[in-house]
């Protein structure tokens, strides 16, 4: 997940206190002013007077953050950890993959998963667009093992099959929670669950 503050904002003309959210690819900010500022367009990113300063589309941006949050806040914009650190994958991780697409399966591979049966997996990874998927997921999260994290992909947009809710509805009957978030794609937003007393 990003990292979240409450601090006074300045963009261009406007400022107040805002809610200032640091997502994987970009920087959102509401409250006294809203903006979603992509990464891509900020320039000369430094840290000055305890705050995080960019130039950005809409003018200049200050987020004072203090000085050792907007120093994290730099690096996290400057160096963002690999969609793999995010999902815990290592060359050699043991990852069981269910009813994914293609594609899913060479973004495993190429961060260097393999890929095992379920009994042997530390990761388990399934992608639910229809409510066959969400059936699926069911039963996957009804015998998995023991401590075995299992990352859910699901599809970004208002207009989809399956909604978030419902994910999350039908795996907290099967014990699980949620722990973590990360932005797989333009397509896919990728939950990790864990069993309830096992949250990290």
């Amino acid at each position: 997940m990003g990292r979240e503050a409450e601090c006074y904002g300045e963009l261009g003309q406007e400022a107040g206190e805002v809610s200032a959210m640091l997502e994987s690819r970009e920087i959102r900010l509401r409250g006294a002013f809203k903006a979603i500022l992509h990464y891509d367009d900020l320039r000369k990113l430094t840290v000055r007077d305890n705050a995080l300063q960019a130039l950005t589309p809409r003018g200049q941006l200050r987020l004072h953050l203090g000085e050792v949050e907007a120093g994290k806040w730099l690096d996290r914009i400057e160096s963002p950890p690999s969609l793999a650190k995010k999902l815990g994958i290592n060359p050699g991780t043991r990852v069981h993959l269910v009813s994914s697409p293609l594609e899913v399966r060479d973004v495993l591979s190429d961060a260097g998963a393999e890929m095992v049966s379920l009994s042997d997996a530390e990761l388990a990874f399934i992608v639910v667009v229809s409510l066959e998927d969400l059936r699926a997921m069911k039963e996957l999260a009804s015998t998995l093992p023991q401590g075995i994290y299992l990352w859910v992909l699901r599809q970004k947009g208002k207009k989809v099959e399956v909604k978030e809710s419902e994910i999350m509805a039908t795996l907290r009957t099967q014990g699980f929670a949620p722990s973590k978030t990360a932005a797989w794609s333009d397509v896919y937003s990728a939950d990790r669950y864990g069993q309830a007393r096992d949250r990290a």
